[in-house]
């Protein structure tokens, strides 16, 4: 196992500087020949720069930094995705401008000064500059502005070994004249083991792992690139006179910035640097002035603690020894840099999205320190969408098809649809939606349902509920639209006609004839009360009855406590459509005669008649299921004669019907099997003609969906 000791360090910094002290070549581009700078920095630059003769004569004011072009993606668009190559080049670039004697044009100003003037395509930029350049100019209102392209963002792993490579072409335009200012063109390399090489950079890299900030060697990179490449900038001479070093800050982060800061959330930021100065966070011109503060000593120590646990574990992992100098070296690293803290808490109605997070440590002779946090934007919305309108419903069986009006706001999420069967309380949220419209589904036809809903946004952000809607699920659109007649019935109906419950009981006092091209539609918890010898009869016409378990339809005598055969019963005739849904047919003549019809029959009960309670005649081809025959006499429950009959009668039950369960008198073959017949093994006198009984429910059948 190999030892690491501060002399590795030192030793390795001595070679360094002696690798980077080698001879500068600069290129020119046509325009001059390559100018000798007098500063200190360029001894480290060994990349291509040239500033140009124009420059020399015409420094800039002011500076914007463009969005970067990043070939490998495309043309680049503006936005705020921070973890987009071009976003992390294009702020460690103007990380580095911003401590230049120059006026500089906020990051977040320029993106919105850009959009707002519909120069989102960078490529729309880059035309402007070679062909308007005084429009940039008044548009950013700055007298140069640099351009960029990323050429290499790449990192290449092998075991604990990784190189970073981090490379940009940059140039700097005049806006007056449209004129290259300066240019430079450079790589950055990095070739790393899993071990940082000196004591602060091994403390912050595990500070930077502590607090989750990810990507810290590629950000390392773009700082060290971007701190080469603008040293190779002339500035004026009175910029180049001696100065005190401004407080250094090793490692500036804001936490937790993944996603957008709400209301009441806090922007923390911390910055590890020189003790004994003010610390200040700036997020462009939106908030400035954010105080920072040390962390308490106990805080301190914990994270101190944290560190150095950290590295012993994570040297022995790269199979060297952990000695007593190296920890000795962290530990004094430590002890001599201050951690500041501060939060921005987020008040109600902010939205701006974009915002970069810059440092300010000042010492008490007025030296200023500054770094920006190259890794994040601060996203803030505190500004919820506004509430939905335009809400409206159309009823679907069994489903209800919701749509509004479509919300403006940029960062919309989607919708929320909340439900309830009450129209203050008990609402759930029934769906989400990314469109203006929904369906909701699996309801119960006529069963009122009450709908509102809400708009979110991308930061979570939830707007107002909208008034409620109320809207019904119905097997046919338009039924509440239609004819309500009643409560007093009788006579032919050849139109569509809708019984409601809320005008029960309804009283036939004469024959209710529904002719061809009228269709009777009956709600649930409809009462019919039929005079005696009164019927309903469906000849040609269409009847849809839609009762409900807790809300069946009745049919039943007008007189309570009337005896078996107080009316006549119901009459399908030449019907091309009929339906019997929970549906109560008592005490009439025949409860039911089909003929030439094919209705479908579920979960109705006959029940109390005096001659049969079902008749099927000529053609009637019956579907009858989860339905109760009982007590009927006369002829018992089921009689069937006629030709062309096909009944599908199974899963029903049969019980107390007398003196017979069934009379054929066709010669076709019945099929009756899978019913109950009141016990597990019926009487085979019960049954009258050609019927197939066999096999048989053992019980009462479960109750129909």
């Amino acid at each position: 196992m190999k030892p690491i000791r501060p002399s590795y360090w030192l030793s390795f910094m001595l070679l360094a500087s002696i690798t980077l002290s080698g001879c500068v070549h600069v290129a020119g581009e046509g325009v001059g020949s390559a100018l000798v700078v007098s500063t200190e920095a360029f001894k480290h630059f060994n990349g291509e720069f040239e500033n140009t003769a124009y420059y020399k004569k015409h420094k800039p004011g002011s500076v914007a930094v463009l969005p970067f072009q990043y070939p490998k993606k495309g043309a680049y668009f503006i936005d705020s995705a921070a973890g987009n190559p071009a976003n992390i080049v294009r702020r460690g670039m103007y990380n580095h401008v911003a401590s230049l004697p120059f006026k500089d044009l906020e990051i977040y100003n320029t993106d919105r000064r850009l959009s707002n003037a519909g120069l989102s395509d960078i490529r729309k930029v880059d035309a402007l500059i070679a062909e308007n350049p005084q429009k940039l100019r008044s548009l950013l209102g700055v007298d140069a502005v640099i351009s960029g392209k990323i050429t290499h963002f790449d990192r290449i792993f092998a075991g604990i070994y990784s190189q970073v490579a981090v490379g940009t072409e940059v140039k700097l335009w005049d806006l007056k004249t449209g004129k290259l200012l300066w240019r430079a063109k450079h790589v950055s390399r990095a070739h790393a083991g899993g071990l940082s090489l000196n004591p602060i950079g091994l403390a912050m890299a595990t500070v930077a792992a502590l607090w989750n900030l990810r990507e810290t060697e590629l950000l390392s990179q773009t700082d060290e690139l971007f701190r080469e490449i603008v040293s190779s900038i002339e500035l004026p001479q009175s910029a180049l006179a001696v100065q005190a070093p401004p407080p250094k800050i090793d490692l500036f982060a804001a936490l937790n910035a993944n996603k957008p800061y709400t209301l009441g959330k806090k922007a923390a930021f911390r910055i590890i640097g020189d003790p004994g100065c003010s610390a200040y966070i700036d997020l462009g011109d939106y908030k400035s002035g954010i105080q920072l503060a040390p962390v308490s000593g106990e805080m301190k120590s914990a994270l101190r603690k944290q560190v150095t646990e950290a590295i012993k574990k994570n040297i022995k992992e790269t199979g060297h020894e952990v000695t007593a100098d190296v920890m000795v070296a962290v530990e004094q690293e430590l002890a001599s840099r201050e951690i500041y803290e501060g939060f921005y808490t987020v008040e109600p109605d902010e939205e701006v999205y974009g915002l970069i997070a810059k440092s300010y440590l000042v010492n008490d002779a007025g030296d200023q320190g500054t770094a920006i946090d190259a890794s994040h934007t601060i996203d803030i919305d505190s500004r919820p969408p506004k509430a939905s309108t335009g809400i409206a419903a159309v009823s679907l069986d069994t489903k209800i098809k919701i749509s509004w009006d479509p919300n403006v706001e940029k960062d919309l999420a989607g919708y929320e649809i909340w439900s309830s069967h009450t129209p203050l309380s008990g609402y759930k949220l029934a769906a989400k939606s990314e469109k203006n419209e929904t369906i909701l589904s699996q309801l119960q036809n006529f069963r009122p349902l009450f709908v509102r809903l809400r708009a979110t946004d991308r930061a979570s952000n939830k707007g107002q509920y909208s008034p409620h809607l109320k809207a019904i699920p119905l097997p046919e659109p338009g039924l509440y639209a239609l004819p309500h007649p009643g409560p007093a019935l009788g006579g032919e109906i050849k139109d569509k006609v809708f019984l409601v419950a809320e005008k029960n009981p309804y009283t036939v006092s004469s024959d209710l004839t529904v002719i061809p091209g009228g269709i009777l539609y009956i709600e649930p918890g409809v009462e019919l009360l039929f005079a005696p010898d009164t019927v309903l009869k469906v000849t040609g016409g269409e009847l849809l009855a839609y009762g409900q378990k807790d809300r069946p339809i009745r049919f039943s005598p007008k007189t309570a406590g009337s005896e078996p055969g107080a009316w006549q019963g119901v009459v399908l005739e030449n019907s091309p459509r009929s339906l019997l849904q929970n549906v109560m047919i008592q005490r009439a003549n025949i409860g039911l005669t089909i003929t030439k019809s094919a209705p479908t029959i579920s979960a109705s009960i006959i029940s109390g008649s005096a001659h049969a309670g079902l008749l099927l005649q000529d053609q009637a081809k019956p579907n009858i299921s989860c339905s109760v025959f009982r007590a009927n006499e006369g002829q018992g429950a089921l009689v069937i004669e006629g030709e062309g009959l096909a009944p599908v009668i199974h899963n029903n039950t049969f019980e107390n019907n007398t003196p017979f369960q069934v009379q054929s008198y066709t010669p076709l073959e019945i099929d009756l099997k899978h019913n109950y017949w009141g016990q597990s093994d019926p009487d085979q006198n019960w049954f009258l003609g050609h019927i197939v009984w066999k096999p048989v429910l053992s019980e009462t059948p479960r109750p129909c969906p």
